[in-house]
């Protein structure tokens, strides 16, 4: 179990970090309780600060090997790391098996390996033996175990077997899961509920701007990321969200400045970076600034393939089209003509507004699709919309049943603008038909 963030601001813990880091930079031998050692190895880690954790960690297993939270946390680092096999033998390690975080960690073992039928009948089991004043908090820390695994259907099965209380960590774990669901609204609701009681908790305040970006109240989310980076201007989550906010709203210079304090806050976070780079590439792009919108591409990670058609986009949209149809065929060469990648520079043609280019490349792309006998499904909706921008009606009605019969998601995702909210994909065609009617 994770320590409350509330515990690092008291006395007793204070006191407890001076003594082990003054043991600790003293080369004395540190003789400390596994609990304590543990709590320790969470503060540190909820510092961003994982070598310091993991030495606290190795400490407490050198002066108690078989002790539960030392094991537990060495395996859970070991399943962040895809080592299986490891997690099960620090597992095994753990004397207590009555203790509760021994069976917890069964269960997470089961849900990382994807065996989630399993896991939940090993928690219903075990929740049989849970103490009745103890069942309320067994059943939060089985609908926190799927939240953090992103089974939110089995969180939110967890959560109605709750009694619904008016406690902090049953609200957290509620908007929790309301947002992992996709209930955006809902979750919103109960983080400005949390807010009121907690006004200077960067958490919530971060959580509430994460719900307000998914629900693309762009405006809503860098406010409340504001609010986050005012009681700590260090926070990354704040800088990040702040900078992802402003990108959507296109203000591409402050998101620039926020992107690079995120760097210069965690320089050692490489996946995070990779996906900010990317980011960088295009607000540079978007601020006319090509050169170093490349710079930051190249530094971005992901497939090379994807990579090469970016630079496309970054090139086009900045009117280098000889260059950038050169990358485009690159990607093409590369891919072996793969649908997705050529749908995904037919694309980048139409948001650089080269509908012609646009239209006739759709032309060839059909061809070759039906020329390899491909039930490749997407692009429909795009040609009909393309078509629509350039007012060929009866083609844009052709297509437009296509995209509804063969995707009706992409339709939904690429032609929803045009119909009302309650019109559903499959009925677009016959509600336009009646719409020209009229």
């Amino acid at each position: 179990m994770q320590v409350n963030e509330e515990y690092f601001d008291t006395d007793d813990f204070r006191e407890l970090l001076e003594s082990y880091e003054t043991s600790i930079e003293a080369g004395h031998p540190v003789f400390m309780d596994a609990d304590d050692l543990v709590d320790i190895a969470d503060y540190y880690n909820a510092h961003d600060d994982y070598d310091k954790a993991v030495e606290a960690i190795d400490y407490a297993l050198e002066l108690y090997p078989r002790a539960t939270l030392p094991n537990v946390f060495k395996a859970r680092d070991a399943l962040m790391k895809g080592d299986f096999e490891a997690a099960r033998q620090y597992a095994d390690n753990i004397e207590e098996h009555d203790d509760p975080d021994y069976h917890y960690l069964q269960a997470e073992l089961l849900v990382a390996e994807d065996r989630i039928d399993e896991a939940d009948r090993y928690l219903r089991e075990y929740g049989k033996t849970v103490d009745a004043d103890e069942y309320q908090d067994f059943v939060k820390d089985c609908a926190n175990l799927y939240i953090d695994y992103d089974v939110n259907d089995k969180a939110y099965e967890w959560m109605l077997r709750c009694k619904a209380d008016d406690s902090d960590d049953f609200k957290e774990l509620m908007a929790r899961t309301l947002f992992g669901l996709g209930k955006y609204n809902d979750s919103e609701r109960i983080f400005n509920e949390l807010i009121d009681r907690h006004p200077f908790s960067k958490h919530y305040w971060n959580a509430l701007a994460s719900a307000q970006f998914m629900r693309q109240d762009y405006s809503g989310s860098v406010s409340s990321s504001e609010y986050a980076i005012a009681i700590d201007p260090h926070d990354p989550e704040g800088l990040l969200t702040k900078a992802n906010g402003l990108f959507q709203l296109e203000n591409y210079d402050e998101a620039l400045k926020y992107y690079q304090r995120y760097v210069e806050e965690v320089p050692e976070d490489e996946p995070a970076l990779e996906s900010i780079y990317m980011e960088l590439a295009f607000c540079y792009s978007h601020n006319r600034q090509i050169d170093k919108a490349i710079e930051m591409l190249d530094k971005a990670g992901g497939d090379a393939i994807d990579k090469m058609v970016v630079k496309g986009h970054l090139l086009l949209e900045n009117e280098r089209v000889e260059e950038a149809l050169e990358a485009f065929q690159t990607a093409i060469t590369m891919s072996d003509s793969t649908p997705s990648v050529l749908l995904r520079i037919i694309v980048s043609l139409y948001d650089n507004r080269y509908l012609t280019a646009c239209y006739e490349m759709f032309g060839k792309y059909f061809e070759y699709i039906r020329a390899t006998d491909s039930e490749y499904p997407d692009g429909y909706a795009y040609m009909a919309l393309c078509c629509y921008d350039m007012g060929r009606k009866s083609e844009f009605l052709h297509y437009l049943r296509e995209a509804v019969k063969r995707n009706p998601e992409e339709a939904r995702l690429v032609l929803g603008f045009l119909f009302p909210d309650d019109v559903e994909p499959k009925d677009y065609y016959e509600h336009y038909l009646q719409h020209l009617k009229q």
